[in-house]
């Protein structure tokens, strides 16, 4: 069906639930405890070594931008 069909019925986003179009598709929530358990289990296997799961993340690599670096060296403070 397309949009411009006469059976297209539209509805505004604020009427539309999230959760029941996903769960209607067959989504299904991870729970608190199973996304702990997932992560613990990353965790264990060694399969993050080199992958930081800390809120820092974003901070580190604003550190070490390619362009922060550029100006760096244009400055001669590096």
């Amino acid at each position: 069906m397309r949009i411009y069909d006469p059976r297209f019925k539209y509805t505004p986003a604020m009427s539309t639930n999230i959760v029941s179009t996903w769960k209607k598709h067959g989504f299904k929530p991870t729970t608190e405890a199973e996304r702990l358990a997932r992560q613990r289990r990353t965790l264990e296997s060694g399969a993050a070594r080199g992958a930081s799961i800390t809120q820092f993340d974003s901070a580190k690599r604003k550190v070490r931008s390619p362009l922060r670096l550029a100006s760096r060296k244009a400055a001669g403070t590096d």
